[in-house]
């Protein structure tokens, strides 16, 4: 159980909403039919299994920037040394810079993302890159995604397929409240030291990813 996880670790459950940590979430991936094919992407881990411990603050970038449902399909190309989100019929349509603004203007605080896999604006390190000639030759996040990681460094980010996984479900969990904590904490290296003594109460593999996950908070406070 993820709740008996998190008590294990000494984090307590959060009895009202606004207690939860706020996770931004691809829109489609709570039923809402926004995606280029007018479709929804539901995703009953997400909605059931965490819906229940966090606040979502769900977006879709491509609505976001004004682009219909349903819509023509865009893909990521590489030109030259950059990627680019363009129109797969349209190529003139370059949407790459509306999308980066879109994650530009998010308002924090948010503790976590979770994003919807393979996507040209939300996939996380997942989305196929294409040639000019439509051919693809590699995987790299959305533009969405990319300014997202780029803007917030230490929240974690998810793509919808990896909370299939028992243990990355659980390691998400963990590390979004951990930044949710940390973030709202007056005193955070005394916190970490202590989140650091708690890490004894995990096994394999979330021991090793708990310790290098607030390795990587603490830097940010150097």
């Amino acid at each position: 159980m993820l709740t008996d996880l998190l008590e294990k670790m000494g984090f307590d459950l959060p009895q009202q909403e606004w207690e939860k940590p706020v996770v931004g979430v691809s829109a489609c991936l709570t039923g809402q039919k926004v995606r280029y094919d007018g479709d929804h992407k539901h995703n009953a881990i997400l909605v059931h299994q965490l819906g229940p411990l966090l606040r979502f603050r769900e977006t879709c970038p491509e609505v976001a920037i004004g682009l219909p449902v349903p819509r023509p399909p865009i893909q990521v190309v590489q030109l030259d040394d950059q990627l680019r989100v363009r129109g797969v019929d349209q190529p003139q349509q370059d949407v790459t810079d509306a999308l980066e603004n879109v994650a530009a203007t998010l308002q924090q605080p948010l503790s976590g993302f979770v994003l919807k896999a393979r996507s040209p604006s939300c996939g996380y390190l997942s989305t196929p890159v294409h040639n000019p000639q439509g051919q693809q030759i590699g995987m790299a996040s959305g533009a969405f995604a990319r300014k997202l990681h780029e803007l917030f460094p230490r929240i974690p980010l998810a793509n919808e397929e990896d909370l299939e996984k028992p243990a990355f479900l659980q390691a998400f969990l963990l590390h979004v409240y951990c930044y949710h904590q940390w973030h709202h904490n007056d005193h955070q290296g005394q916190w970490l030291n202590h989140m650091q003594a708690q890490t004894e109460q995990l096994d394999e593999p979330l021991l090793s990813g708990m310790r290098q996950y607030l390795e990587k908070l603490g830097q940010a406070m150097h």
